[in-house]
């Protein structure tokens, strides 16, 4: 969100960040919970083909399986992107007023944005996979399990850990695309002297790195240090997992001549 020095002062600083982090999170959750059932359903279809595949006693034919559904991953990650970043984008420039300069290449971002994450995104799931289905198998021929019983231990493990992943997938990508499309929107709005703070809840599922980073403002074109890490926003892709899986921080921006 853009807000002007003049709101700020009027209103409080901490009052803006909570009522704007309360706002964006609440817009997050349809996203969230349909990006889950999602990726859930995808999950659960790998299941129950890789289950059936291993019926046939071969595990090339799984792994084929996995190529197959590659195609899948980056169609579903293709259209999740482009709902959430327009979705937050639509949110950000209701929210203004008198707005004359912004930058109508937004798609062609979104575009960049797409294909540098979507790759990365769903070869580290199949990767993940990959070494979940041959630790089922090699505990099933160190156990002795029956064909049929590895079958059906490795159709358990991947909707088991697929649930988890599901969850955790659709609530770190939403919240990263969504920051993106606002710093995006702020970019493209092309204000000189536009700062940005970085707003962490405060609560205990809140990382500690993250509760200190809360406050910070900076210019709009420098990157927020964040547990010694340099992250341009919130869920940025170039950080750590441990610093942005399951982020839930926001970002204000304040421009001094924006109203």
């Amino acid at each position: 969100m853009i807000v002007s020095e003049r709101q700020v002062k009027l209103f409080g600083v901490k009052k803006v960040a909570e009522r704007e982090w309360y706002r964006q999170n609440r817009l997050r959750e349809p996203f969230i919970k349909n990006f889950n059932r999602v990726m859930t359903n995808y999950y659960r279809n790998l299941a129950n083909e890789i289950n059936e595949t291993w019926k046939t006693g071969s595990f090339f034919l799984i792994s084929l399986d996995m190529n197959r559904n590659q195609k899948t991953l980056q169609n579903i990650f293709r259209v999740q992107y482009t709902v959430i970043a327009n979705a937050f984008k639509n949110y950000a420039l209701d929210r203004m007023q008198n707005v004359k300069d912004f930058d109508s290449d937004f798609d062609r971002k979104l575009n960049l944005y797409i294909e540098e994450n979507v790759g990365t995104m769903v070869t580290d799931i199949n990767e993940t996979t990959r070494n979940r289905i041959q630790s089922v198998i090699n505990s099933g021929y160190n156990d002795g399990l029956s064909t049929e019983q590895t079958g059906n231990a490795l159709r358990n493990t991947i909707l088991g850990f697929g649930a988890y992943r599901a969850n955790l997938i659709a609530r770190t990508e939403t919240h990263r695309t969504a920051s993106w499309a606002n710093e995006t929107v702020a970019e493209n709005m092309n204000i000189s002297g536009t700062q940005k703070e970085w707003i962490a809840i405060q609560d205990a599922r809140t990382r500690v790195t993250h509760s200190i980073a809360s406050g910070q403002r900076i210019p709009l074109d420098q990157k927020f240090v964040v547990g010694g890490e340099r992250l341009k926003y919130p869920g940025d892709p170039s950080g750590s997992p441990g610093e942005t899986i399951n982020c839930r921080c926001s970002v204000i921006y304040t421009t001094p001549d924006f109203l």
